[in-house]
């Protein structure tokens, strides 16, 4: 039960990530969880290629 959780919310947050972070042209490419000094919440941040690819094409 705990890992289904655990991907429904990371797969939430990567979706509100990458609609926050499209303005900058960038996406999320890894979301990580640890637990050092409470919860840590580790965004791997990649540019978003796709948006200028369809750009270009338009």
């Amino acid at each position: 039960m705990y890992t289904i959780v655990c991907d429904i919310v990371k797969d939430r947050m990567e979706k509100d990530f990458n609609e926050a972070l499209r303005v900058l042209g960038l996406m999320v490419s890894s979301i990580k969880f640890e637990n050092k000094l409470g919860l840590n919440v580790v965004l791997e941040l990649s540019m978003n290629t796709e948006d200028e690819n369809i750009k270009m094409n338009n």
